[in-house]
């Protein structure tokens, strides 16, 4: 890269870094408080905390980076306006290639990170996230037996056990699991023990004659099962051997590709797996689009600051409303096929769309109506507030 080149990519490169460091660790945090009620109730070490928070980071990164980099990429093309660098660059008889170079080799290297973190590194993180709640979960047990009350160990699933018996044994265990919607199961047993499982290595709560009982909330029908004793695998809390126990987010790629036909993820009215493979493959191409999106907008030098100021607030509309638009289409595709398709539409649109005008050299402003309109609700506020101002300081002297 030339020096105008790299003096861009530096700038651009380190704003990116310090907003996804700080935006990272904000929800991050907030993430590990939804989750530490588990851990304080069953008294966990502090390396648990520190495991909780570190597993988290993989999952918070892909969702953040491109905001991050829409972030680097509008303030330091918004910056460069207002020093004048971009005039003098284009003074200078530099092609816009120049300017876009930076920006597109920003985008596409954090459009690199985010795939490979999605295919590989979230699926391993999510693997002892699990790993991590399930032994929280397995410890809470012993604290429902203290309490004798019901202890909720995620949202939908609780579990309330009566007595401790002797070598470890539980006595009167009652376990609801409302997670899967449209459905509500219950399991009543007289007796279980948490014990670890030697072929998955992974802990496993032995239920002993008991109930099981399933309601379809759709068309409200029972069924109910008698078990002499039941095996349920306490990382995701389903029949330990009959499925998998592990969730798709952390399967590999590979694996959900080409997953087994009885998957339990597979057989509900949500295909949780056709939802993963949906993010894996849609997330990545986000930081690209908004590269691109702000280069359209605001790579070219504008005289007026409130154009560029404007320009700012479109960029940043554009890009909340297509994020949006495709968390939403992703939660839904593993229904609709729809959904499905839409999830990889809006960002694909967006990188034709955007990178035709970047490589063609063209670069859009906002409307002149709208730009007027704009200006007419700014004056209008401003000379309501220093009116009302006005009234404020006309009563403070009369009451002087």
């Amino acid at each position: 890269m030339k020096q105008i080149e790299r003096y861009i990519f530096v700038r651009m490169a380190l704003l990116t870094f310090w907003s996804l460091s700080a935006v990272t660790l904000l929800v991050m945090t907030t993430q590990v408080l939804v989750r530490v009620n588990v851990l304080t109730t069953t008294g966990q070490a502090f390396g648990a905390f520190l495991m909780l928070a570190a597993t988290l980071i993989p999952s918070v990164v892909t969702i953040v980076a491109p905001f991050a980099l829409l972030i680097g990429v509008s303030q330091v093309l918004s910056s460069m306006n207002s020093d004048s660098e971009l005039v003098v660059v284009e003074a200078a008889g530099v092609p816009p290639a120049t300017v876009f170079k930076p920006v597109l080799l920003l985008s596409a290297t954090v459009s690199l990170a985010v795939l490979l973190v999605s295919h590989f590194v979230e699926p391993w993180s999510n693997n002892k996230l699990y790993d991590v709640l399930a032994q929280a979960q397995s410890d809470l047990f012993s604290v429902a037996v203290r309490s004798g009350t019901f202890m909720k160990l995620e949202e939908g699933l609780y579990v309330q056990i009566n007595e401790k018996l002797a070598d470890g044994q539980m006595g009167g265990i009652f376990l609801s699991d409302n997670r899967t919607e449209g459905n509500e199961t219950i399991y009543y047993a007289r007796s279980g023990v948490v014990r670890k499982s030697e072929q998955t290595d992974s802990n496993i709560l032995f239920l002993v004659d008991g109930e099981l009982q399933q309601r379809d909330l759709t068309s409200d029908r029972i069924s109910i099962v008698t078990f002499s004793s039941y095996a349920l695998d306490m990382a995701a809390f389903i029949p330990a051997g009959s499925a998998p126990a592990l969730r798709p987010s952390e399967r590999s790629t590979r694996y959900l590709l080409n997953p087994d036909a009885d998957d339990y993820f597979m057989t509900g009215s949500k295909n949780g797996i056709t939802q993963e493979l949906v993010k894996r493959f849609s997330t990545w191409m986000y930081p690209l689009a908004f590269g691109l999106v702000a280069f359209s907008f605001l790579g070219k030098a504008r005289s007026n600051r409130h154009e560029q100021f404007q320009n700012g607030a479109l960029v940043a509309a554009i890009a909340l409303g297509s994020r949006g638009l495709g968390f939403y289409s992703t939660e839904a595709s593993g229904i609709d096929q729809t959904m499905e398709i839409l999830s990889y539409v809006v960002p694909s649109v967006l990188i034709l769309v955007f990178g035709f005008l970047a490589l063609t050299g063209r670069t859009l402003t906002i409307p002149k109506a709208w730009a007027q309109l704009n200006y007419r609700v700014m004056d209008f506020c401003t000379a309501q507030f220093a009116r009302l101002q006005g009234r404020g300081n006309t009563g403070e002297g009369h009451s002087t």
